[in-house]
């Protein structure tokens, strides 16, 4: 009896010790990846800060150049909602404005520019690797020193996306025109189509480095007389982070931009440049690389908008 249960006992610890080897040596099976979350997320944010723009324009039968400069308090702030629609394709919603309280060098008065903007963007985007996607927008801007009064412009293009490991390049271009009349005797509209690139790297997942440059051309279309044609430069950099425990990141970004008119004898320019601090509140996502993958990764560059343009501050109204 003894060994017949010995036996059986040795039979049952070969079985276990077989299954154990044959189960060390099945392979692991990873899991699917994680399907983005089909719901709403996006952020609000606000910023301020400094800016100086400077007006050039000189005479070939004078010496020298006519120069205005003012400094300013810059105040803006965005509202942005992502939401996807199927796997693969997601709308994102946009609102922006920015305003700026200018003060002559020096004296002599004040004024303020402003301009809002409110549109929307259809991707179709694979997390992992790129968006493709289609955008059209609307909004005001003008101001005090412009070329004309406030005026209502709107903007389409397209837009692409890839992602590399920790790097994101946005790519942007399109097109944007004043509507309706142009509330400026002697003008029909102010339009320029425009191109951009962004590039981010996430040096870890709540902490990001970017850097942008647009171009614009575009023209003045007068009535009576030749079109003035104009190119806008913008230049800027960005570093935000992300509180690890809170839905909330903060932001320090430089902006610079620089408008040139074609009239070559008259040297006509202005130039910006501008020092923001910004925060933000996130919602429904919980880094900032998550944002920028699958939620509301988008924005949109007006050059009718940018602080240098015809409608926001013009060097012919230094004449």
């Amino acid at each position: 009896m003894t060994l017949r249960y010995s036996f059986a006992g040795a039979v049952a610890l070969t079985v276990l010790a077989t299954a154990a080897g044959a189960a060390d040596m099945q392979p692991v099976l990873k899991a699917p990846p994680t399907a983005v979350d089909q719901q709403a997320t996006g952020y609000v944010e606000i910023y301020s800060g400094w800016g100086s723009t400077k007006s050039t324009a000189c005479f070939t039968f004078e010496d020298g150049c006519d120069t205005f400069k003012a400094n300013g308090w810059a105040l803006g702030g965005a509202a942005r909602g992502n939401y996807w629609i199927t796997r693969d394709v997601s709308v994102q919603v946009d609102a922006q404005a920015e305003g700026t309280s200018y003060e002559f060098s020096g004296g002599g008065g004040h004024f303020s520019t402003h301009s809002y903007l409110v549109g929307g963007h259809w991707s179709w985007r694979n997390p992992q690797q790129y968006l493709f996607g289609l955008f059209a927008a609307a909004g005001d801007a003008g101001s005090d020193f412009g070329f004309t009064d406030a005026q209502r412009h709107g903007l389409i293009g397209a837009e692409a996306q890839w992602y590399w490991n920790q790097f994101t390049l946005y790519a942007q271009g399109g097109y944007d025109t004043t509507l309706g009349t142009v509330e400026s005797f002697g003008i029909d509209s102010v339009n320029a189509w425009f191109i951009r690139g962004t590039g981010r790297y996430f040096i870890n997942p709540n902490f990001l480095i970017e850097g942008t440059v647009a171009y614009a051309n575009g023209n003045i279309d007068l009535s009576f007389e030749p079109s003035i044609g104009f190119q806008t430069w913008t230049w800027g950099v960005k570093g935000e982070w992300r509180f690890a425990t809170a839905p909330f990141s903060v932001f320090a970004k430089y902006q610079g931009s620089e408008t040139r008119y074609d009239d070559a004898a008259s040297g006509k320019k202005v130039t910006d440049h501008r020092v923001l601090l910004g925060l933000k509140l996130h919602m429904g996502d919980r880094t900032l690389q998550q944002t920028d993958r699958a939620g509301a990764t988008l924005d949109i560059v007006s050059p009718l908008a940018n602080p240098t343009s015809p409608l926001m501050f013009s060097p012919f109204n230094s004449n």
